[in-house]
């Protein structure tokens, strides 16, 4: 194998794989008659063997229309635009937003990341446990409300302690 990376001794397939069609890796018909696919789900046309295998549950994200996989898409980006893309995004404004904050820099960048890694630090703890209490749509939808609310909060700041809770609550 090629990087330096060995073969496995004891195992002949790599874990977490499968195969991508009904017969695998046999080369007779006998091999592959012997293996039972007929219980595995396909996809609508009937050529492609589902994995992994979709349960029967409503709720599994596999069972769900297109649409709803889309919208889940979609507020995972939006999400992770509020979040993730703001701080870069202005990594080359922060001097003029320290200037125009009145703060020295270093106050500024430890409150405008700074805040917001420290809650998503602390954050991640306590959303975790709430899942566990009260599950995990509550707590999303909850949020992903909050994340909405502070990212605006946060673009219509007036002060620099303002700017600073708002990333706050972005990272919580």
């Amino acid at each position: 194998m090629g990087l330096g990376v060995l073969p496995d001794r004891h195992l002949s397939d790599v874990p977490g794989t499968s195969f991508l069609n009904e017969k695998g890796l046999s080369s007779s018909l006998e091999d592959a008659s012997e293996k039972n696919h007929a219980n595995l789900k396909h996809d609508p046309t009937g050529k492609i063997v589902l994995v992994p295998q979709p349960s029967y549950d409503p709720n599994d994200p596999l069972n769900w229309p297109r649409w709803k996989k889309e919208m889940f898409t979609v507020s995972i980006i939006i999400g992770c635009g509020c979040v993730g893309a703001i701080g870069p995004l202005l990594g080359p404004a922060l001097v003029p937003l320290a200037e125009e904050f009145d703060v020295p820099l270093q106050t500024f960048t430890l409150g405008f990341t700074g805040a917001l890694l420290i809650a998503l630090a602390f954050g991640n703890l306590f959303c975790n446990s709430l899942a566990m209490m009260i599950g995990k749509r509550p707590v999303y939808l909850i949020t992903a409300l909050g994340l909405l609310c502070s990212t605006i909060w946060t673009a219509v700041a007036k002060d620099f302690v303002s700017l600073a809770v708002s990333r706050a609550i972005q990272g919580f």
